[in-house]
């Protein structure tokens, strides 16, 4: 066998420009495949880096059957009654604001029952977990830094264990730092800085106590034997059991699934897609390649027809053969393991993606593994048809014909279904990004509701220490709303509890005056509480009765605004306006509907329509808010004038990160623009590989009949007649992979049915667009050959023969 492999090296040798041209063809589809396999290596198939991970399960409340977050006193009964965890522990994302340590500093902190971090298992770097004590109501507040937090903020100070820090105006002390290897948890929209028990926080501790209050999500670990099923039977149970118990728990339930799924379900569909993309472009090239092996290979017939006049067996050819495709494999799966390199570095940093364990994915031993495979895949898949196809040559036709023998019938179906395979696979790939780039482009004419040019938010929290009650808040309130009207630049400023796409919302139960109230039914709607300018400053139009004034304020009669879904789905052959409901939250009593207003959209551009209220701020604050102003000119250019403004009304608050509108909207479309893209700059490197390998056919027929073109010539034949026969082998060839290629892409926009928005996943323009797209590459790749063929001199090309 290394005589064999000695021998193909010494054979390619002699030709470095088709080496050449091979190995980077293999190097450019291994790579990218490895790239994307890096990816979905590390986030959906590396062992998450806790104890015993495949035994973590995420256990979810659900309420009339839709997944729902957890009320700390649930979570508290499925701790102490069941029986199929090692432990259980829950956690919310939240924000501190550090002070007393120069600049006051916005932090994203995590609130956790105190097992979370020993149910992980991870240990700190320095000092310990927390400990059930932490978390009474009557401890003394304590806290854990990431390594991050405390090399940025504490310059690694040894003594930091201890330590006593101010977060939001309360004192607390670092009891711990966990390193910077510990991420938890994953599906946060920025990495943790700290962590702290959720009755350490003021906030957190005001929900513990109410079963009503959602905001909690559940983390456990299986014991030994147990199962999904088995868990999700017994928190059934206890589930069923607390509904008898409490009212409000009627309309809930649990579910219980492994962590890692529910971890990523957004994002597992498109992985699987991206790497299924290049999968498809790594084919093409093959067969690319193997089209390349087989033309080159008449040229070799008359040296493959010697060896075998000289007694090498057909095993013996064929070895050499492979010998020689391997070693051009290895050669591009080491490019390609070169290239994904430098494509994951890439990926990471380009992704606008919050996609868990993202920037921790690296190349690593598994990932060059599978590159060895399918670099060793790719080579045999490549050189295997040729092989058998030289190996099987009359050595006395070769010898008598030499080059003119590789014209064979066989060789030129083998080159034609070669082809045919990818353009059938270019269509399929097509297809997907077509269904992709057209879903994006109708997802991005979507209306958000609201106006997004030259507007910019910050969002603030009020930390109960400085701000212990409602008037508290309502005197910062008013001072924020007054100072943002007056900055330079500024058109209009308003201020609401949230801003629609940031992320961030508040959904709130409510009951309607007259009708009766089901135990087992909460009716809920997003909620904001607002500034009277703020329907004015975001430009949400007014669709029938009033907004708020300035005259509904504290003592004034309590009110409402709707959204129309709102009215329409509880008043669907009625007139809301002048309809009450009691809202969950201030123990306020019924609010008269006065206005109603167009929808918003709350999470991304994709969300159907959803019932909205607002209240004004005034009547039912708050202790977050934000601040939304509209600016004459660049919205950036107010940001500095901003921390200004926050940094006069409390020099203890940190204004973090302005956001515009345009990123907002830019956010809630970053899936599926970095899918579409990617997909897309595949399908098109797919489509150009395709047409290469049409046209080395074409080119490759057209030098092998230059005898019979030359006779039709001569026999009258037009250089008309002689394109047309050209590029009709061609338009069979490109109708045939049309045939083979159709159905395949229906399948595939079926698959990609849920990414989809605005449009079906066989959708007729997109299927007409790429099919006539392909057939315009087939004939410009078929056109240069069959120009070519028009310029063969009769006499000469007969004079040759």
């Amino acid at each position: 066998m290394y005589s064999d492999f000695r021998q193909a090296l010494r054979t390619l040798t002699k030709n470095p420009g088709f080496s050449a041209l091979v190995v980077l063809v293999l190097a450019a589809g291994i790579g990218a495949n490895t790239a994307i396999f890096s990816v979905v290596n590390g986030v959906l198939l590396k062992p998450l880096p806790f104890a015993k991970p495949e035994r973590l399960v995420s256990v979810q409340t659900t309420t009339r059957g839709e997944p729902d977050a957890s009320s700390y006193p649930d979570f508290l009964d499925w701790r102490a009654q069941s029986a199929s965890f090692d432990a259980l522990a829950a956690y919310a994302t939240t924000g501190a604001t550090l002070t007393g340590n120069g600049d006051a500093k916005g932090l994203s902190a995590v609130v956790v029952s105190p097992e979370l971090l020993s149910l992980l298992g991870v240990p700190p770097l320095r000092g310990r977990v927390f400990t059930a004590d932490d978390d009474t109501p009557s401890a003394p507040r304590t806290a854990i830094l990431a390594e991050s937090t405390w090399n940025k903020l504490f310059s690694r100070d040894e003594g930091i264990v201890g330590r006593t820090i101010t977060l939001s105006g309360d004192p607390f002390t670092v009891v711990g730092v966990m390193p910077a290897s510990f991420e938890f948890p994953f599906d946060a929209e920025e990495k943790a800085e700290l962590w702290m028990p959720v009755r350490a926080s003021r906030f957190s501790a005001n929900w513990a106590e109410q079963r009503s209050a959602s905001f909690l999500h559940a983390i456990g670990r299986l014991k030994a034997g147990a199962s999904v099923t088995s868990a999700q039977a017994d928190l059934s149970t206890i589930a069923a059991r607390l509904a008898t118990q409490y009212p409000r728990n009627q309309s809930r339930s649990v579910l219980v699934r492994p962590y890692r799924d529910v971890l990523v379900q957004k994002y597992r569909l498109g992985l699987i897609v991206l790497l299924a993309a290049v999968a498809a472009v790594l084919l093409i090239a093959c067969a690319n390649i193997t089209n390349l092996l087989l033309a080159r290979g008449s040229v070799r017939r008359r040296e493959i027809a010697v060896r075998t006049a000289l007694g090498a067996s057909r095993t013996r050819i064929v070895r050499q053969l492979l010998a020689e495709s391997l070693l051009l494999a290895v050669a591009g799966g080491v490019g390609g393991a070169l290239f994904a390199l430098w494509g994951v570095e890439l990926l990471v940093r380009v992704s606008p993606l919050q996609i868990p364990r993202l920037h921790a994915t690296h190349v690593d031993r598994s990932v060059l593994l599978f590159t060895a495979v399918v670099s060793m895949g790719a080579g045999v898949l490549s050189g295997l048809v040729p092989a058998f196809q030289l190996s099987r040559a009359n050595p006395g036709e070769s010898l008598k014909h030499g080059e003119r023998a590789g014209g064979s019938g066989a060789g030129m179906r083998t080159r034609n279904a070669l082809v045919a395979a990818e353009m059938a696979i270019s269509l399929a790939l097509l297809a997907a990004a077509g269904l992709l780039g057209r879903s994006l482009v109708t997802l991005l004419h979507v209306n958000p509701g609201f106006v997004t040019e030259r507007a910019l938010s910050v969002a603030l929290g009020l930390p109960g220490a400085r701000y212990p009650d409602a008037d508290a808040m309502r005197r910062f309130y008013r001072r924020l709303r007054d100072e943002a009207r007056a900055l330079p630049g500024v058109s209009a400023a308003a201020i609401s509890t949230t801003m629609p796409l940031s992320g961030n919302d508040i959904g709130v139960g409510f009951t309607i005056e007259g009708r009766p109230v089901d135990p087992g039914s909460r009716l809920s709607a997003q909620y904001f509480g607002i500034s009277p300018e703020y329907f004015s400053t975001m430009g949400i139009p007014l669709l029938r009765g009033r907004v708020f004034t300035e005259r509904d304020g504290v003592g004034a009669p309590d009110v409402i605004v709707v959204n129309d879904t709102f009215a329409a789905k509880y008043w669907p052959n009625e007139d809301a306006i002048g309809k009450r409901i009691t809202i969950g939250y201030n123990k306020t009593g019924p609010r008269e509907i006065v206005g109603i207003v167009a929808g918003v959209k709350r999470g991304n551009l994709a969300d159907p329509p959803e019932p909205q209220m607002y209240t004004p701020f005034e009547q039912t604050p708050w202790p977050f808010l934000a601040a939304v102003v509209r600016t004459t000119a660049a919205p950036e250019t107010a940001a500095a004038s901003i921390r200004a403004m926050v940094a006069r009304l409390d020099p203890q608050e940190d204004a973090g990160e302005l956001k515009t509108f345009e990123e907002y909207v830019a956010r809630s479309v970053a899936t599926p623009r970095f899918t579409a893209f990617l997909v897309g700059a595949f399908a098109v490197f797919a489509l150009i590989l395709a047409g290469l390998g049409l046209f080395s056919v074409m080119a490759y027929s057209v030098a092998q009949r230059q005898r019979e073109i030359g006779i039709r010539m001569a026999l009258g034949a037009q250089p008309g007649d002689v394109r047309g026969m050209v590029v009709g082998q061609a338009v069979r060839v490109g109708a045939i992979g049309l045939a083979l290629g159709l159905p395949a892409a229906f399948a595939v926009g079926r698959v990609l049915d849920t990414l989809l928005f605005g449009i079906g996943p066989g959708d007729p323009a997109t299927f007409l667009g790429v099919s006539a797209t392909l057939m315009a590459v087939l004939l410009l790749a078929a056109y240069l050959p069959a120009q070519r063929a028009t310029r063969v001199d009769p006499i000469s090309a007969l004079r040759t023969e």
